[in-house]
C-alpha cells in the first residue's frame, strides 16, 4: 500500500480512554501530502486531567472545553483516513485509545488495519532507545515537538518513510513483508490483534516472578526490566508489582539479561546526551551487541498500560 496515514493521540490522564488531542499525517508514495489535528473533549467519566499528563503535553481541561467529543472526533478520524491503513509509533497505545474511548462512549470500534513504526524501527536500526527522538535521529530528522499530536504523527510517518528507504521497499506491504511484521487490525465486533514481528526470536518466555497468565502480546511481556531514578507517577515497589503483573521481570541491577532500562532520572533522553550510572551500563551492553533499550517514564507508562 503506497497511501497511508500516521496517527498519534495524547490522553488527559492515565486511562487509555481519555484522548484529549489527535494528530494525523497522510502519505502518498514517498511524500507527506497533508496533516490534520484537533483537540478532543474526553468521554465525560474519564475527563479529568492528571497533572502528570498535563506536564507532558501541556493540554488542560480549559483548552478542550469547546473541542468536539469523541463520537464526532472518531468520525473525523475515519474521514481523514478514508479507508487507508494507519501507522502509529507504539501502536499498541494509540489503538487501545480508540478502543477504550469507543467503549466509554458505548459505540462500535471502527474497522482499522494498522502497523507500528516503532516495531519497524526495531527491525531497521540498532538504537539505545526506540522513542520518537532517537528514531527520528536515525531517520535523519531533527525533532523538537515531542508530545504534540500532529508533530508526533508526522514523526511516525517520517520514520516509516526512512525505513522504506533503508530497506529498498516502496509500499507498507513490502516493508512489513521484508521485516516479517504482521498487520494489526481492529473490527466492529471487538476483535483485534497487534502488529508484531513474527520472525525468529519473537517468542519471549516468562521468567520467574513474572505473571505467566499476562497478555503474551503485551509490550513488556517476557522482558527483564531495570529501573533507574525516581518515578514521579508511582513508588518503585508499585512499579515492580505492575511490571510483574504484565508478565515482565523487574530487576534492581543491570545484567546481560536486561532488555529494557526505565530512566526516570533522565526523562528527556536525547541523542548526544551525557550518560551516567546505569545509562552508561546500558550503552556498554548495546555496544557489546546486547539488544537493550532505554525508555523514559512516559513511554514506560504507555507500555505498562497506565
Amino acid at each position: 500500500m503506497s497511501s497511508w496515514v500516521a496517527i498519534d493521540f495524547e490522553t488527559a490522564n492515565e486511562h487509555r480512554g481519555s484522548p484529549c488531542s489527535v494528530g494525523m499525517t497522510a502519505v502518498d508514495g514517498h511524500a507527506v501530502t497533508g496533516t490534520w489535528t484537533t483537540l478532543i473533549q474526553p468521554p465525560t467519566e474519564l475527563g479529568h486531567f492528571n497533572p502528570y499528563n498535563v506536564r507532558v503535553h501541556g493540554i488542560t481541561a480549559g483548552d478542550v472545553a469547546a473541542a468536539p467529543g469523541w463520537k464526532a472526533t472518531v468520525a473525523e478520524i475515519l474521514a481523514f483516513a478514508d479507508g487507508r491503513p494507519l501507522v502509529a509509533h507504539n501502536a499498541g497505545f494509540d489503538f487501545s485509545v480508540i478502543r477504550a474511548a469507543c467503549d466509554a462512549e458505548g459505540i462500535p470500534w471502527p474497522e482499522i488495519q494498522y502497523t507500528c513504526s516503532q516495531v519497524v524501527a526495531r527491525r531497521t536500526w540498532q538504537l539505545l532507545s526506540y522513542g520518537l527522538p532517537h528514531c527520528m535521529d536515525a531517520a535523519g530528522h531533527i525533532f523538537t515537538d515531542h508530545h504534540q499530536a500532529e508533530a508526533d504523527s508526522k514523526a511516525s510517518a517520517e520514520i516509516m518513510l526512512a525505513a522504506m528507504r533503508e530497506s529498498g521497499t516502496t509500499t507498507l506491504d513490502e516493508l512489513l513483508g521484508k521485516h516479517q511484521i504482521r498487520w494489526g487490525s481492529m473490527t466492529a465486533d471487538h476483535q483485534w490483534r497487534g502488529s508484531q514481528y513474527q520472525g525468529p526470536g519473537r517468542d519471549r518466555l516468562p521468567v520467574p516472578g513474572a505473571n505467566p497468565d499476562a497478555d503474551p502480546e503485551g509490550p513488556l511481556y517476557g522482558l527483564t526490566v531495570c529501573l533507574t531514578g525516581t518515578l514521579t507517577s508511582m513508588e518503585r515497589a508499585e512499579a515492580f508489582n505492575r511490571l510483574a503483573a504484565v508478565g515482565a521481570q523487574p530487576t534492581k541491577t543491570m545484567t546481560k539479561k536486561t532488555d529494557v532500562l526505565v530512566s526516570a532520572a533522565q526523562t528527556q533522553l536525547k541523542p548526544g546526551d551525557t550518560l551516567s550510572g546505569k545509562l552508561k551500563s546500558a550503552q556498554a551492553l548495546l555496544d557489546a551487541g546486547q539488544a537493550i533499550e532505554v525508555v523514559d517514564e512516559d513511554e514506560f507508562l504507555r507500555r505498562l498500560g497506565a
